[in-house]
């Protein structure tokens, strides 16, 4: 499949647009600008976004359909022109994919091989990097319901590869039923009014092609040869004009990871029904109506700031045309016959209007429950109320059950994606750094107990299993020590061996001698 033969070709092509449109309301929620917010909801938001933010040049806003779609939420509502706007947002879509990121990569899944050699390479890819760099690719995922990973590197920058996020609206994926079969990765390098300049990046099965087209924002124009930008001539030093690498592997050096499946928006979407869902797919109406149960909240700050009205007869003027003024800190005033009692009276009024704290919070919380419990997680993971006291593990996993279930859903997808891109990455690691591993044996993927049982329960349950003569003092030793490898676990056994004390041999009770029956 060659790269795009540029020209007139629109790019992005125009069968994402409805993905583009949702990722971008998406995005909305989880960059928490209300800026963005207000422009994807409102007809009169496109107009103050510039159209090389957006994903098509051509992209109407959602309610476009009409002002009755737009009147129906909250940051669609239009702005009062001389008024400003006092809306406020509750990040807790970006709470939301922070979790679910946590939960799945709060420690650094293990990788292992029956291969020793392939097991020791892949313990060297088991870094901190690639472990901030899979993180943050699931809080990607949960938020525009997937996110690729390719592999990528640099021999002056590192001595092995490693893995690069890329977010969904900088892809144009090809599939094979519904396996990803390739991929082009795009980036805009340089964009004036009427340029646009753009790299293409195509991963496939043995190959990876790179193309520099220039044209416009919303076609690809043409293409022009890699050693003519400074940005992209190291890639025809390398492989060319042409800008071919071939991988000479069996497998992609790029992998898509749904977020969950099965897609809700997009079934019927050929190019897209493939892609996962976002963890906040459906559920914008609630939060829409959270920020609104929050603004109205704030609004009843704001209102009920205590006023004082001062009657006429207690400013002091400043002199003629230099308007008048209140000492609001005089303590003493003559009085006037009427003040009391006096509907007319010219005393001064104090005004404080009641704060609906109890109605705001109840709203507030009734939403927010609904919305994480929508997306597939349980309130107690965002540290709700029965938190406080000291709980074992078995409680903790009962409270947060739903969590736990929404994690191991996700680790169906994410375990495959890894398996693959790791093979992929030990390849490259052989073809390109020369260093000694084997692609081709089996990589598995162990994601760690999400709730670890604390050191006494251990404790208690590995004395109850060795009493019991159930487990091997090996086992024991790699049960608590879950991330030692089986060398490590080995010479720990031996030490504990070498510390116990020579016991004498347990003496076998004598068989006892049938008794006759004349006895």
């Amino acid at each position: 499949m060659p790269l795009p033969p540029g020209g007139e070709t629109p790019w992005p092509p125009p069968e994402l647009g409805p993905v583009a449109r949702k990722l971008t309301e998406w995005s909305a929620w989880y960059s928490g600008d209300t800026n963005a917010l207000a422009s994807v909801y409102s007809l009169a938001g496109s107009a103050t976004t510039p159209t090389s933010q957006r994903f098509f040049q051509s992209d109407k806003p959602l309610g476009a359909s009409g002002p009755a779609t737009v009147a129906r939420t909250f940051w669609g509502a239009p702005l009062t022109p001389g008024t400003q706007r006092t809306k406020l947002h509750a990040p807790v879509a970006a709470d939301i994919a922070e979790l679910s990121a946590n939960l799945l990569f709060s420690e650094m899944p293990k990788f292992t091989s029956t291969d020793s050699t392939t097991q020791k390479e892949l313990e060297a890819f088991q870094t901190d990097g690639m472990h901030a760099s899979l993180r943050e690719a699931a809080e990607t995922a949960a938020a525009l319901g997937g996110v690729f990973l390719k592999v990528v590197w640099d021999q002056t920058l590192a001595d092995r590869p490693w893995l690069c996020p890329v977010a969904p609206e900088l892809a144009v994926p090809s599939w094979s039923w519904d396996r990803l079969q390739a991929v082009t990765f795009w980036t805009v390098l340089q964009q004036d009014e009427d340029v646009t300049l753009r790299l293409l990046e195509m991963h496939e099965i043995g190959s990876i092609s790179y193309g520099l087209y220039q044209g416009t924002p919303t076609e690809l124009g043409d293409r022009l040869p890699l050693s003519l930008y400074e940005g992209t001539a190291e890639l025809a030093t390398l492989y060319g004009d042409e800008g071919v690498m071939l991988t000479n592997l069996p497998w992609l050096t790029a992998a898509y990871v749904p977020n969950v499946k099965p897609n809700r928006v997009w079934r019927g979407v050929r190019c897209a029904q493939n892609l996962g869902r976002s963890d906040v797919a459906g559920i914008e109406p609630l939060m829409d109506a959270l920020d609104e149960a929050w603004t109205s909240w704030m609004r009843d700050l704001r209102l009920a700031k205590s006023r004082i009205i001062v009657p006429n007869m207690m400013l002091e003027t400043d002199g003629a045309g230099k308007g008048a003024r209140a000492d609001l800190d005089r303590e003493v005033y003559v009085g006037l016959d009427g003040m009391i009692g006096d509907p007319n009276s010219k005393a001064l009024v104090l005004n404080q209007f009641a704060i609906r704290v109890a109605e705001h919070q109840a709203t507030v919380q009734a939403l927010f429950d609904q919305i994480v419990s929508s997306a597939g997680y349980s309130v107690q993971s965002f540290g709700g109320k029965g938190d406080v006291a000291a709980v074992t593990a078995t409680e903790v996993q009962a409270r947060k059950e739903q969590s736990l279930t929404t994690r191991g859903q996700k680790i169906l997808y994410w375990r495959p994606a890894l398996q693959q891109l790791f093979q992929a990455l030990l390849g490259i690691d052989r073809e390109v750094f020369g260093n000694r591993s084997n692609p081709e044996a089996g990589i598995d993927v162990v994601f760690p107990a999400s709730v670890q049982p604390s050191m006494q329960e251990m404790a208690q349950t590995l004395s109850l299993l060795a009493t019991a003569e159930a487990m091997s003092i090996f086992l024991r030793v790699q049960t608590l020590h879950p991330t030692w490898t089986k060398a490590e676990v080995q010479v720990e056994v031996d030490r504990i061996l070498a510390e116990r004390p020579d016991k004498a041999p347990v003496a076998v009770p004598p068989t006892p001698k049938p008794v006759s029956p004349q006895q």
